[in-house]
């Protein structure tokens, strides 16, 4: 929880600073891409490159793919598990309809348009990061009026989030943003190959270990009370 408020509080930063730019500073996108940009994404590849291995991902919310995190109930309903991972899925499809088309018409406008500069899909980016750490500590609007889990132990897409922020970045290429944009590919190919696999892994009615009494999100804290 410190580290996430920790990356909460960069995020913040991050975002001020780009916008900072964007508005005052806009002929400053090239210092920003030379200088800062490799900083950045040396940030965010380690950030990324963590979710992949037990050892150091110990965010059960990230990390409950994995088989350390698997604590099975004693008697787990196939049945009902099934009719629980096709209703999530169906709502993880649409979200990734809707959310990673958004960000495409936003990509092909900022092509099309001179107006819609490059420091605006740097901006967006850092945004992106911004609602990524907003959402696990103050209120996601895919937790509360999507999947409608309790908190993000139970999320079914958790760890779309890199690929979720990244992905805008393909529309500025260079070495920098097609890299983190690859590296969250793969996180997100990891856990939905992981979700086909070990479903039981994902969801309370089958792990116990995602219970509230194993989460220290604000929401679970409210649950326990």
């Amino acid at each position: 929880m410190k580290k996430t408020k920790i990356k909460f509080v960069l995020s913040i930063i991050f975002l001020l600073n780009s916008l900072i730019i964007a508005v005052f500073f806009k002929n400053y996108t090239e210092i920003l891409e030379k200088y800062l940009l490799p900083l950045f994404f040396i940030y965010f590849l380690i950030d990324s490159v963590v979710m992949l291995f037990p050892f150091y991902n110990k965010a059960v919310f990230s990390s409950k793919h994995f088989k350390k995190f698997f604590h099975p109930k004693k008697i787990i309903d196939i049945h009902k598990l099934k009719e629980k991972v096709n209703t999530e899925n169906a709502k993880a499809l649409a979200v990734f309809i809707v959310y990673f088309g958004f960000l495409t018409v936003l990509g092909v406008l900022y092509q099309k348009y001179d107006s819609f500069e490059k420091i605006h899909i740097y901006v967006l980016f850092f945004a992106a990061n911004f609602a990524d750490y907003f959402c696990i500590l103050i209120w996601c609007p895919f937790r509360t009026l999507i999947f409608k889990n309790v908190c993000c132990n139970q999320c079914r897409i958790s760890n779309w989030d890199r690929l979720m922020k990244f992905f805008i970045l393909l529309f500025v290429p260079n070495i920098y943003t097609i890299s983190v944009v690859m590296l969250g590919l793969i996180v997100f190919l990891v856990w939905e190959i992981s979700h086909i696999i070990h479903p039981e892994r994902f969801y309370l009615m089958s792990n116990d270990y995602l219970s509230c009494t194993n989460c220290n999100f604000p929401q679970c804290k409210k649950n326990k009370e």
